[in-house]
Order: structure tokens, then C-alpha cells, then sequence
């Protein structure tokens, strides 16, 4: 396998190296350890209950790293045994690794050492430390580490100081004092995220390519996804098109992103890091787009309508804002309407539950006709998205009962901070004005909004409140959003009118 390129990357003003004092030069230096997991996991594996993944979404060189998840402490991380090679206690080594998070802030990062010594305790040393932007690959390095006398079963593992977000290594170095990684080869051209067709600029070109994409428009728009799913969630959506319009504002938060090919490339459907747990709710919202200081869950219900217009109208009216909304779906409406739904997801929009049948008699249901209503709806949408979720509930007609929250404790159920009254013929000014007062009267921040997507009066008002709400200091999120937005959890069984309840 070819030699790994790391000398430029440590000389670079991110790298934070350890430097210890020095023991004489060995008369050859001597390569210990040289991979980029372009073959295999190099003797490398978690160090607890972690997973530790060979990857090729992300790389610092190659095509491969690889990508620790699942880190309930802080030591979690890539873990290799130093006694399968030549290391010897007491001795100097340099070591390196390259180290990426995208956790949203830069985090402190260290390459670290635990051995037991000549009494069998078992001590821990930190061999480089870091701090580590977000989004970029960071140098990790000690060009003179001396192992400590007498110890062994030393192991070389990553860790964080305090974060548990995820992150991957790559290009991992070890060798006797004196050695460095091979030859370093000309670096793949970067380009800034939201640079969309990697023109060097991020323009009003880069905006319509996206928002065409988005729209569908022109799915085979020359857009780059390296570039353009700037939250690299693995989906080219309204979350990517909020943050480029910020870049407009704010262009010092742009970062480069190193890419190795410039063809048109298509959004894919993979999942973010986040792991949903079967049978229990998992908030997995991203909030790191939202930039606005107050926030508010548009939510829509009845869903969806096939051939009214109005859906769209609101789908389109939020994603050009660079917003995002719950939809809660009733079962009964999804045969011959899913491409709606679909949509929503791709959007990154919120798809929620709402019942399969909308009964009336909702609050007066026992427990096994509550369970069925769910499961019907959930089992449809299920076959939508892909996945196995439990999903948000709205309860019909806004009913709650004992056999509902006992039955579905699960699932946590948003009903109504906020009622539009698009359902008792309430206008679009009307609608607006009730919006507005809220915000005016300091009552709007962290409310679910009740609406339904299948009013022109509805779709009007929020193409609306698209415009005048972040003019206003708002972002329009979805529910999940909205509760991570303010560290609030989301509980099943409990029924929610704000993120405050």
C-alpha cells in the first residue's frame, strides 16, 4: 500500500503538538505504523460499547477512514494493542493522527496512551492534544513521545476531553525518533461549503442551483454534494439552503471542503449519525441551521391531499425561506399520496402521525383500538421513509384520555399552543394577525402552531409568515426542532402545547 501523506498537514497551524525531551536518535529510523485504512481496520477497534466503523464518506487522504458513533463517555474511541509490533517501553516514538468532528463547535481532542506499570496499575497518558475545529481535519502530533519505563500492555487509542460527538481518524503515523510519515503528494482541490458548482464563489448561482434541486426543478443540475449538504447529513435539503443563505450574511463561516471529483452528483438517502432506537422516541433534529434567537413549530394536519395545491404551496413556501414543519399524516389519505410525504422527508421536514382513521370517538377508544389507530398510520409511513420510527402524534380533535397517554406511553403527543382556526373558516389576514399578536405579545417562542394543509387561506397565510417572521427575529422549525433548539425533551405519553409544558 502506498505511503500516506502527513509531513504538510502537520506543519500547519491547526496541529497542536506535545513535545517531550528527546532521547539520542536511533541509528535508523524505523516505520512503526503507516495506515489510512484504505485495506482494513489496521488492528483498530472500539475500546467500550462504541461502534467503530471502515468508512469512505469521509477521508483525510484516500478514499477510506474510519468513523467512531455511538460514544456514551468520553474515552470511547479507535483503540490499537501496541503489543503486536515492535514498540519498546522507554523508548521515543513519534506519533500522529489526523482527526475530524462536525459536532458544529470546535472540540478538544487527544491521542492517547494507557499501559499498566511495573506494579500491574493501570495509568492513562495523553500523547498530543487539540483543539479540533468542526468540520475540518486536524493534525493530532508528538514528534519525541518516550513510553514509560517498565510499562506494558500500552495501547494507543482517541479520545475527546469532554464531548461525546462523533468523529473519525485517518492517516494514523508511528515511528522511532526521527522517522516521518512517506511522501506527501499534491492535495486534492478544496472548495468552500456552499460553493455548490465549484466555482470558487459562492454566489446567486449557487443559491437558484440548490433551490432548483431542491424543488426538483432540475435534479440534474451540475451541483456538487460535497459542497452543497452543508450539514453533511448525507441529504441536499432546506436545512443546506438556510445555512448558504447565511453564508450571504455571514461568508466567515464558510469552510473548504477537500473533494477529489467535480461530476454532477445526486442527493442520497442516507441517514444522519444520529441512531434512532427501535420502539422508543429519538429526537435526531438538527439544529446547528438555525440562526435566529427565537423559534416557532408550524404544524399541519389531515394530510396528505394528492391533487390540492395547497400542500405544495406550503412545502414550497418553506423550503424557499429555508424552513422546516411537522406534518402529522392521517393514514386513511396516504394510498395514492405518498410521492407528498416523500417530499416532506427529503425536504427535511417533520413526518408525524395523526391516526389512520381520524375517529371521533378518539378520547373514548380503549386501549387495544388506540394502539391500532397508531399502528396502521405508523406501519404506512414506515414503508415511506424506510425506517422504523415511533412518531409524534397529534390526537384527533385534540382528545386525550387515560387509555391514549397509558397506552402509547411512547410517544410523545403535540396538540395546540396555537390555533390557527383555519378549520372554522378563519381567514388569511385572520390567520396572520393571530401569528403576529402572538409574537408581538411575547407568547410565540417554543409554541406548536395547529394548522392544516389543505386551506388556501392556510397555504396564503404561510407564504406569508415565511417572509414576516424572520424579519421578526423567528425561525419556523419543526416540532423535534423546536424542543432541541431550547434543551427541552420530548417525553412519551405526555402531552405538549409548547416546549415550556
Amino acid at each position: 500500500m502506498q505511503k500516506k501523506k502527513m509531513l504538510a498537514a502537520m506543519l500547519s497551524a491547526s496541529v497542536l503538538a506535545c513535545m517531550m525531551s528527546a532521547m539520542p536518535l536511533p541509528s535508523s529510523a524505523q516505520t512503526m505504523l503507516d495506515t489510512g485504512f484504505e485495506e482494513d481496520y489496521s488492528g483498530f477497534g472500539p475500546r467500550a460499547s462504541e461502534t467503530v466503523d471502515r468508512v469512505s464518506t469521509k477521508a483525510h487522504s484516500g478514499q477510506y477512514s474510519l468513523y467512531c458513533s455511538g460514544r456514551t463517555n468520553e474515552w470511547n474511541g479507535p483503540v490499537l494493542s501496541l503489543g503486536r509490533g515492535d514498540w519498546v517501553a522507554g523508548q521515543t516514538y513519534s506519533f500522529s493522527v489526523a482527526v475530524y468532528q462536525e459536532s458544529g463547535s470546535a472540540v478538544d481532542m487527544k491521542l492517547s496512551l494507557q499501559y499498566d506499570d511495573a506494579s500491574g496499575t493501570t495509568d492513562w497518558l495523553q500523547i498530543a492534544t487539540g483543539s479540533v475545529p468542526s468540520g475540518e481535519w486536524t493534525i493530532l502530533s508528538n514528534d519525541a513521545y518516550k513510553l514509560p519505563e517498565g510499562g506494558s500492555g500500552m495501547q494507543l487509542y482517541v479520545e475527546t476531553a469532554s464531548d461525546l460527538c462523533d468523529f473519525y481518524i485517518d492517516d494514523v503515523f508511528s515511528g522511532s525518533e526521527g522517522s516521518t510519515p512517506g511522501p506527501v503528494t499534491p492535495p486534492a482541490p478544496t472548495f468552500r461549503m456552499g460553493d455548490v458548482n465549484h466555482d470558487d464563489k459562492i454566489d446567486a448561482t449557487d443559491r437558484s442551483l440548490m433551490l432548483d434541486f431542491i424543488l426538483a426543478k432540475d435534479e440534474g443540475a451540475n451541483l456538487n454534494t460535497d459542497t452543497a449538504d452543508i450539514n453533511k447529513d448525507g441529504k441536499v435539503n432546506s436545512v443546506d439552503f438556510s445555512m448558504l443563505r447565511q453564508f450571504f450574511i455571514y461568508p466567515e463561516l464558510t469552510s473548504t471542503t477537500t473533494t477529489t471529483t467535480t461530476t454532477t452528483t445526486t442527493t442520497t438517502t442516507t441517514k444522519g449519525s444520529t441512531q434512532r432506537v427501535p420502539g422508543k422516541f429519538t429526537n435526531v433534529a438538527d439544529v446547528s441551521w438555525i440562526t435566529q434567537s427565537k423559534v416557532v413549530a408550524l404544524s399541519f394536519d389531515d394530510g396528505p391531499f394528492g391533487g390540492n395545491n395547497n400542500p405544495g404551496r406550503i412545502q414550497n413556501a418553506l423550503t424557499k425561506a429555508g424552513f422546516h414543519a411537522t406534518f402529522f399524516y392521517w393514514g386513511q389519505h396516504i394510498q395514492g399520496n405518498e410521492s407528498e410525504i416523500k417530499q416532506a422527508e427529503e425536504r427535511g421536514f417533520e413526518v408525524a402521525n395523526h391516526t389512520w382513521s381520524h375517529p371521533d370517538s378518539w378520547g373514548k377508544m380503549d386501549r387495544n383500538s388506540v394502539r391500532s389507530q397508531y399502528n396502521q398510520c405508523k406501519q404506512a409511513l414506515d414503508r415511506i421513509v424506510g425506517e422504523d420510527r415511533v412518531y409524534l402524534l397529534r390526537n384527533p380533535y385534540l382528545q386525550v384520555s387515560a387509555n391514549i397517554t397509558g397506552e402509547l406511553s411512547e410517544v410523545p403527543m403535540p396538540n395546540s399552543g396555537i390555533d390557527s382556526e383555519d378549520w372554522n373558516g378563519n381567514s388569511t389576514s385572520g390567520i396572520v394577525q393571530r401569528i403576529q399578536q402572538a409574537a408581538q405579545q411575547g407568547r410565540l417562542d417554543g409554541q406548536v402552531v395547529l394548522m392544516h394543509e389543505n386551506y388556501d387561506s392556510t397555504a396564503s397565510a404561510v407564504e406569508q409568515l415565511c417572509q414576516w417572521l424572520p424579519q421578526n427575529g423567528y425561525a419556523v422549525v419543526t416540532v423535534s426542532e423546536m424542543f432541541k433548539f431550547h434543551n427541552k425533551e420530548l417525553k412519551g405519553g405526555k402531552v405538549y402545547n409548547s416546549c415550556w409544558d
